[in-house]
């Protein structure tokens, strides 16, 4: 890897949607992080979504069912874990930016979310339109570029809220179910598996050090956690094609890309001076 992809003084935490302390989450009485930002795929999409033009979308029944039966374009019954490392960081839950009014984003000064269901590390991975994780960075960038400054007025007090804020990155599964494996002729299938892995963490780096450029100090990532794919899939999914691929799938993305990548990142972030 480039030492120019080297981030400096990163807090790297590999989690899973799996944590115990996040099932019974409760909140904080007191903020512990000036804010928090999330960036990602549908994972934690929080209703972005919802305004574009896609097919991946979560704002029906039964999504919701669990949040107060309202179904806000998260993929899930309830809450994601990103709303729930918000609630016990003592903030509230990251509003979608496509769903906060230009006017008012300057006003969301604990947080926002970027994260766009069907999007990837890769721009070529989605379904229909996606907020493209350089498309999220680029809305990040407008907002500590114009955004944040009409709230937070001075430079210095800018830099400390940006570095003692948390980031989130839960991105990467689509790269796989929605590109290297649903395209088997496509450009990136001239990679093995573990090629493929090292391309997608490159990628990843790179932009993680253009949020770190920004400001960004302490990052949360998940990548690539297929370990609850399995069982969900057998059971939803009747297609044969898709069948095949998720047979494919569950052994070799978990075994082979959630460990090296997840190493891999560990150093990356870890060892950067």
């Amino acid at each position: 890897m480039e030492k120019s992809l080297k981030i400096l003084w990163v807090i790297s935490i590999i989690i899973t949607q799996q944590l115990a302390f996040l099932a019974n989450a409760s909140y904080s009485r007191k903020r512990i992080v000036p804010a928090f930002y999330v960036f990602g795929d549908s994972t934690v999409d929080a209703g972005n979504n919802n305004n574009l033009n896609t097919l991946a979308k979560a704002n029906a029944f039964p999504y919701g069912i669990d949040f107060n039966n309202c179904s806000t374009g998260r993929f899930s019954n309830g809450k994601t874990f990103a709303d729930l490392i918000a609630i016990r960081l003592g903030l509230p839950m990251p509003p979608p930016y496509l769903g906060v009014p230009k006017s008012e984003r300057h006003k969301a000064v604990t947080g926002i979310n970027y994260a766009s269901g069907s999007c990837g590390i890769l721009n070529s991975t989605r379904v229909g339109d996606c907020l493209s994780l350089d498309k999220q960075i680029e809305y990040f960038t407008l907002t500590v570029a114009n955004d944040l400054p009409r709230s937070i007025h001075s430079k210095t007090k800018l830099r400390h809220y940006l570095s003692n804020s948390i980031y989130l990155l839960s991105i990467g599964s689509n790269d796989y179910m929605l590109n290297y494996f649903k395209y088997p002729n496509g450009t990136n299938n001239n990679l093995n598996p573990e090629k493929y892995a090292d391309y997608l963490l490159e990628q990843l780096a790179s932009r993680i050090k253009r949020i770190y450029d920004l400001g960004a100090r302490k990052f949360v990532t998940q990548i690539c956690d297929f370990s609850w794919f399995k069982e969900s899939c057998f059971e939803c999914m009747g297609s044969s094609t898709w069948m095949g691929i998720i047979m494919r799938l569950t052994p070799l993305a978990y075994n082979t890309t959630n460990m090296r990548m997840e190493l891999q990142l560990r150093v990356l972030l870890g060892t950067l001076r």
